[in-house]
């Protein structure tokens, strides 16, 4: 018996394939109906979460300290672009992965509704920016 069910919580409803399918479809029509990004923002943003204390501390304790310290020459990289070449860096990872979830001012945004998950987001982001 679960924790919450022994507290009298009800478990999460079971997800089909079908429920993520539809999830994803919905996601991708939002970001395809949102305004594009910026790269300059996108480079801001990303700059800003690698150098805040409370992610790094954060992404730590979510993603591991191996995988974090791993990203440690993708930091130093951030470091050294402008915000526009950072931005089109962030650009070129979220269009060959398909994966807009990587936008840093979308893992910001995460990060401050408390979703810690977005950690492996910004860890997977920092392992392909070139």
């Amino acid at each position: 018996m679960s924790v919450s069910s022994a507290r009298g919580a009800s478990p999460p409803p079971d997800r089909t394939v079908e429920d993520v399918q539809a999830e994803d479809a919905a996601f991708r029509r939002r970001a395809a109906e949102a305004p594009a990004p910026v790269p300059a923002a996108e480079g801001e943003a990303l700059r800003a979460l690698v150098r805040d204390a409370s992610v790094c501390d954060r992404c730590v304790r979510v993603a591991g300290r191996e995988r974090w310290t791993a990203c440690e020459t993708a930091r130093a990289r951030v470091e050294a672009l402008s915000d526009e070449a950072l931005g089109a860096a962030v650009a070129t990872v979220v269009d060959e992965l398909d994966a807009a979830h990587l936008r840093p001012t979308g893992i910001r945004s995460r990060l401050e509704e408390g979703v810690d998950a977005a950690c492996h987001s910004l860890v997977t982001l920092l392992s392909n920016v070139k």
